[in-house]
């Protein structure tokens, strides 16, 4: 089963949770072996924008757009699984399932500048290290 949770510090984490009896025992509870695998983790939303290398934003902005792998991998010099790469790491990062949810995510989490087209990184995501 998918569980997600926050954790004190205000970070999410998402795995999954797994249980199976170890006992037989009729008539009482059973005993229950219950393990937790952590698949993942994202920061809390805050006001700041979240943090994105320049290659990252600069992947994301050219998704906002509307392009394929192999295109964004020739527009940015890598190859298409460079691009990939960068879109698991980040889909990871913020638990997006697919790629319209990332680039809805980038510009929820300030990421890529509202209101501008062609879709652009904000000034904090070209400049973050």
């Amino acid at each position: 089963m998918s569980v997600r949770w926050r954790a004190p510090d205000g970070t999410e984490r998402y795995g999954e949770l797994a249980a199976d009896p170890v006992s037989e025992s009729v008539g009482e509870t059973p005993a229950l072996l219950v393990m937790l695998r952590v698949a993942g983790e994202r920061e809390a939303s805050g006001s700041e924008p979240a943090r994105v290398t320049p290659v990252e934003g600069r992947v994301l902005a050219l998704l906002a757009r509307g392009a394929t792998t192999a295109h964004a991998a020739r527009q940015l010099g890598l190859s298409k699984d460079g691009v990939t790469y960068h879109l698991r790491r980040l889909s990871a990062r913020w638990g997006a399932a697919n790629r319209t949810e990332l680039v809805a995510r980038a510009y929820a989490l300030g990421v890529l500048t509202p209101g501008v087209w062609p879709p652009a990184p904000t000034e904090q995501a070209e400049s973050a290290e």
